[in-house]
């Protein structure tokens, strides 16, 4: 034992340099458990560091599908907490688009706490080569998020996927993150916080178990129309110079991933996120308009379906938990629409699937 203590404290540049040479492979190794999607042999429930842990349920949910592709297209619904909230689920999602008339598919719900457009694009390098349909949420929210932001995907933050687009974008567009050659930094923060929730229990020689929560807010939480007037007054005041600030930069990286998306043959689909409309009555219009005509430039150029369904449906204040987010009477409505409108665009492409 006094040997191997003194391994450690052993000055010699030769074993010094022996020792980093030794490490340098086994770290990269620990990333490959990762980017391989390897890591997801180890079920869901004992990978989680809360109940509430969209990254890590994104991270593991798209590598284990890289790991073993769907024999059908895949669904990817990306996006924000008001994408996650916006569905009752991606089996859900899956079964309306079949019943429908669409193809049978495998639908996943990957909206995430403040995802920014880094991120979802790192799904998108990350996801299998089977057809694919990738659904980008867009709001307001989703343009907020600085160049530093979205640049730390680089390094695995907050999803433990690699993606060489994502690099590339950053250290060549915006000179950010120009040495992030690996996803380690990411990878080590992960582990390091797993360990931290896990730690007692380990000690105790116990397994602990956590079951993933999809959906944060309920229909007994909603906010009074008070408190969501509150809000859009809050958004004008102090969330839109913010918008204002990081919108050409968000508009950068939603390109790029489009530009990815058509590289690897994946339908993109934009659509806009559920809008309490009964409450914002038309007082975000301006904001809306400085990224929804870009947008719409943007979708003609690259061949993508942009969509809008809050046009289709009404949806009442009284199924949104605030301004955004829906609970469940509200889900359900904007699921079918949803659905509905996939189905339309996946029989006019001719998806490939089990139709019957």
């Amino acid at each position: 034992m006094g040997g191997f203590r003194r391994g450690f404290t052993n000055r010699s540049p030769l074993v010094l340099l022996v020792a980093a040479l030794l490490l340098v492979p086994a770290l990269l190794g620990v990333q490959w458990l990762f980017t391989s999607g390897i890591w997801t042999l180890v079920p869901l429930e004992r990978c989680l560091r809360n109940r509430e842990d969209s990254f890590t349920y994104v991270s593991w949910t798209v590598g284990r599908a890289r790991r073993q592709p769907p024999g059908t297209p895949g669904i990817y619904v990306l996006g924000g907490s008001s994408a996650r909230e916006s569905i009752v689920s991606g089996e859900s999602l899956a079964a309306e688009v079949h019943g429908a008339g669409g193809p049978r598919a495998v639908a996943y719900d990957l909206g995430s706490i403040n995802q920014n457009f880094a991120e979802s694009m790192a799904v998108l390098d990350t996801a299998p080569d089977t057809p694919a349909w990738l659904l980008i949420g867009v709001n307001l929210g989703r343009f907020t998020a600085t160049r530093e932001e979205n640049a730390v995907q680089a390094e695995g933050r907050e999803f433990l996927l690699r993606s060489s687009a994502v690099h590339r974008f950053v250290a060549g567009e915006w000179g950010l993150e120009k040495h992030s050659y690996t996803i380690l930094p990411g990878i080590y923060a992960y582990l390091t916080d797993w360990a931290r929730a896990n730690g007692r229990a380990l000690l105790r020689g116990k397994s602990r178990t956590v079951e993933y929560e999809l959906h944060r807010y309920t229909a007994d939480k909603v906010f009074s129309r008070r408190k969501k007037e509150s809000l859009v007054a809050f958004w004008n005041r102090k969330r839109y110079p913010v918008f204002e600030r990081n919108l050409a930069s968000n508009l950068e990286m939603l390109e790029e991933l489009l530009r990815r998306g058509r590289e690897r043959g994946v339908r993109v689909v934009m659509f806009e996120l559920p809008l309490n409309e009964e409450i914002v009555r038309g007082r975000f219009d301006y904001a809306q308009r400085q990224y929804r005509r870009p947008l719409a430039a943007l979708a003609r150029e690259y061949d993508a379906a942009y969509l809008d369904l809050n046009q289709e449906v009404d949806i009442p204040s009284e199924d949104f938990r605030d301004l955004s987010h829906l609970v469940e009477p509200g889900r359900v409505i904007w699921q079918s629409a949803l659905a509905a409108a996939l189905v339309e665009l996946m029989n006019a492409e001719g998806t490939e699937g089990e139709s019957g």
